[in-house]
């Protein structure tokens, strides 16, 4: 991926320079065939060349790493997954070469589908509102009687020229009065759609952290590096998960939420207190002029769920970790055992281990409540995520519901023929009262299907007999026979 769009775009900036080959070459003190070679990405450009040829060009360096292209390249390889856009024939490929050469009319593409994917959620919420509110069945229902009730009475003044006085006066009061709460629902109405542009958008506050997050893919090298300083704090010849302990027991008169919590969350919550402060000064420099982060709600919750990621980082150290789920083969339960955090901890760790250089597997990671309410998502090329309810009830993140603190697994194929890996667990997250449901969420992992036989819990499941055919919402999938089906698609996808 990097060779491929640094060749490219080293070509497009010397173009657009008006440089020739030869120029570019003497400047960069290599053989013109040899930069051929790098422009057609026949070889690998790194360290000190790359600085050479990004002064050659007059441009920082910066600019030829691929590292925010390649989120572009991520975000553009979700398209195709989307059945209105799909192709008959499958992927339809060359998105690192629309990227390398053509950047502004990629990132204009990417414009208009993000554009496309929030229209289309307001479209779809607003149709959810218009079917289900209650507000608006009354409201109707009180708009008729009133107009009724006005009518009536007009009728019967109109009809009746020799109505006495009193009854007279009678009749104009009830039109008066149902006048005037017509007036009353009518403005009710008013408000409510005048309003309905906010509490129908698509982007709302977490969806905008969702994204922020997204575009560092879930590694944030600041935070790390926060923890690590934090960990080799340590006594002469103490161990840093010692140091850790001594840490936390010294920080034990620190107040706790007023819940109850499993030994794992007390833990996590005082690991959070703990990096709080040594944490500030790295988040407020992460959230304060990111561009995805649109108000100051955005960049609380931001500013919230970074806390998170440092507090992870400490309880669980980068390079142990990913030596530990390497060795257990990603074991969720071998990997909280040994870190003694809870499942959901451990899984959304394994989906940051995204540090250059030293990589663990690219998972998808996706968590929800009973109702479908999806409470933190971050999708894979190719696989997009549901991020409403009345999502497709054949996700096993739905399916783990059914058995509580059982792994729930299977192979998914989407309309477009994608296949994916998938496994869920439904944890209990705080204990409630008696009478009270059990308060559950459902957290899943995916990865893509030939990567699944890296991870233990693919074992034994085979991938032939335990395809799922899975989807998005039914208003936009395409398999119109599936017997899960609830509502028939918004728009006709056939081709």
């Amino acid at each position: 991926m990097t060779r491929d769009l640094t060749g490219l775009k080293i070509r497009a900036l010397r173009r657009e320079k008006g440089l020739a080959q030869g120029e570019l070459a003497r400047r960069a003190g290599i053989s013109p065939s040899y930069l051929n070679l790098i422009e057609r990405n026949k070889r690998a450009v790194a360290g000190a060349l790359l600085d050479r040829i990004a002064e050659g060009l007059g441009v920082h360096r910066r600019l030829l790493d691929e590292e925010s292209d390649r989120r572009i390249v991520d975000a553009l390889e979700e398209m195709p997954a989307d059945p209105l856009f799909a192709h008959e024939t499958g992927h339809p490929g060359a998105t690192v070469e629309l990227v390398g050469r053509y950047p502004e009319w990629a990132k204009l593409m990417l414009r208009l589908y993000q554009a496309y994917q929030d229209r289309n959620q307001a479209v779809l919420a607003l149709a959810d509102r218009l079917n289900r509110d209650p507000f608006l069945g009354e409201s109707i229902h009180q708009v008729l009687t009133h107009v009724t009730a006005i009518r009536a009475a007009a009728e019967i003044i109109e009809d009746e020229e020799a109505l006495p006085e009193d009854d007279q006066e009678k009749f104009l009061s009830i039109i008066s009065s149902d006048a005037r709460r017509l007036s009353e629902v009518a403005q009710a109405l008013a408000g409510f759609f005048d309003s309905s542009h906010v509490r129908i958008g698509s982007a709302t506050p977490m969806e905008h952290v969702d994204a922020y997050i997204l575009e560092h893919h879930n590694y944030f090298q600041e935070l790390e590096d926060v923890a690590a300083d934090l960990l080799r704090q340590s006594l002469p010849g103490e161990p840093a998960e010692a140091m850790l302990t001594r840490l936390l027991k010294a920080d034990a008169s620190t107040a706790l939420p007023d819940v109850a919590l499993s030994p794992a969350s007390i833990r996590f919550v005082r690991t959070r207190q703990l990096i709080a402060g040594p944490v500030a000064e790295a988040v407020k420099n992460l959230t304060e002029k990111a561009p995805a982060l649109a108000d100051e709600e955005a960049r609380r919750l931001a500013a919230a769920a970074l806390e998170s990621y440092a507090a992870a980082a400490l309880l669980m150290p980068y390079d142990a970790f990913l030596e530990a789920a390497e060795a257990s083969r990603y074991d969720l339960d071998v990997l909280a055992r040994r870190f003694e955090v809870s499942y959901e901890q451990a899984a959304h760790r394994l989906a940051t281990l995204q540090r250059p250089g030293a990589k663990g597997l690219r998972f998808a990671f996706m968590r929800s409540d009973p109702s479908g309410y999806v409470t933190k998502r971050l999708p894979l090329p190719r696989l997009p995520l549901p991020r409403y309810g009345t999502a497709c009830p054949l996700w096993v993140v739905y399916g783990a519901f059914q058995t509580p603190g059982v792994t729930a697994r299977s192979y998914g194929e989407l309309p477009t023929g994608e296949q994916f890996f998938f496994f869920a667990r439904a944890v209990e997250k705080l204990s409630t009262p008696p009478g009270y449901p059990r308060r559950l969420l459902s957290v899943m992992l995916a990865l893509p299907a030939e990567e699944a036989h890296r991870v233990s819990a693919a074992d034994g499941l085979d991938r032939s007999s335990a395809l799922v055919p899975v989807g998005t919402v039914c208003r936009l999938c395409p398999r119109e026979a599936c017997l899960h089906r609830q509502e028939a698609p918004l728009i006709n996808l056939r081709r």
